[in-house]
């Protein structure tokens, strides 16, 4: 070996089962403009009067970090 790190670096399963679980859209429909998010989360993405969509609420009810 060379003695560089891996990359990615490895990490232990408690460091991963400690990360809270991400929220992505699993399935899509363009048509419909419905997201299933892979935490079983399903509601429209079309946007709403207030200029969100139910997915955008989604997301920010569970962000963990500002941005």
């Amino acid at each position: 070996m060379n003695g560089r790190p891996s990359f990615p670096p490895l990490r232990s399963p408690a460091a991963a089962a400690a990360e809270p679980p991400k929220h992505v859209i699993e399935v899509y429909r363009h048509r419909e403009q419905t997201i299933t998010c892979v935490c079983g989360w399903h509601g429209s993405s079309a946007a709403t009067e207030r200029g969100g969509s139910d997915w955008t609420a989604h997301l920010a009810e569970f962000r963990t970090r500002k941005r």
